[in-house]
């Protein structure tokens, strides 16, 4: 689901229907602005209360991957999370047709921690007016960078589950469970701007990571798979998050994937740090 955070009265785009009279009251343009904000305020600070109120009792809304969900089940996300950290709302445009309003916008959020991801979305939402009080009847989210369908999609979700079992064998500390993804000759471009070839050097890095007492983890976040039309080869988009004690740092990475005999491994990774707070950060 999306949410809105800082927008106000001037930021709100209102185009007419043709032929539609009269404009509608600045008391429902502003009445629908402040809740898109109050839309995305719940997932951040977790008011289900309010989204409870703000929310028609029919309301379904879709995720970006398609997935439907009700009323109830927006408020279960908004009161247990993990919520989000940060929302806001670009080009908010809103129509009305009587009653019934649609408010569309581009959206930028940040996920909860530890990833802190950022996501980019194009949202729809369907207003209604009843008994003098605007309520969201219809929710519609759209992602996009993400994948479309293909002939290869199964493919493109063992990489992802793939890059998942990577991410917890760091998480572990865990060498023997993260090399074997990796081709023997791969090559790698670190976030400092060195490199390495093959799995000895990629050894040589992790296990110098591993014994570090102040090493946490690093975590991958696929944003976009892509398959070949062969269906050999795959491009892997997506942002990196580091954990090392107090400092974060991170950006975004690529990974070129093919298709051995043996499954799916990773011919070379080049990561491009954007990043860093904390007392660890060089420039």
């Amino acid at each position: 689901m999306h949410s809105i955070a800082g927008l106000g009265l001037a930021g709100a785009m209102v185009l007419m229907l043709a032929g539609a009279a009269p404009p509608p009251e600045a008391d429902d343009i502003a009445a629908i602005t402040r809740g898109e904000d109050a839309f995305g305020g719940a997932f951040v600070s977790g008011d289900a209360a309010a989204l409870d109120r703000l929310l028609d009792d029919g309301f379904v809304g879709a995720q970006p991957d398609g997935t439907l969900y009700n009323k109830q089940e927006a408020l279960t996300w908004a009161r247990t999370g993990p919520n989000n950290t940060f929302d806001h709302v670009d080009d908010l445009r809103v129509r009305f047709f009587g009653d019934t309003a649609i408010a569309q916008g581009h959206e930028s959020e940040r996920g909860p921690a530890p990833e802190l991801k950022p996501l980019r979305r194009v949202f729809t939402d369907t207003w209604v007016k009843r008994n003098g009080i605007w309520r969201i009847a219809a929710a519609s989210d759209l992602d996009p960078g993400a994948a479309t369908a293909s002939a290869f999609a199964a493919d493109a979700d063992t990489i992802r589950a793939l890059r998942a079992r990577s991410n917890a064998a760091i998480r572990a500390h865990d060498m023997a469970g993260f090399l074997p993804v990796f081709a023997d000759d791969a090559v790698f471009v670190w976030s400092n701007g060195t490199s390495s070839v093959g799995k000895a050097g990629l050894q040589t890095f992790f296990a110098r990571d591993f014994a570090d007492p102040a090493f946490g983890t690093y975590i991958r976040t696929p944003a976009r798979v892509s398959v070949s039309e062969t269906g050999q080869r795959a491009v892997e988009h997506g942002t990196w998050t580091a954990l090392k004690r107090d400092t974060r740092y991170g950006g975004d990475y690529l990974a070129h994937w093919f298709k051995a005999p043996t499954g799916w491994q990773i011919r070379g990774e080049v990561y491009v740090k954007l990043y860093c707070t904390g007392p660890l950060c060089t420039p």
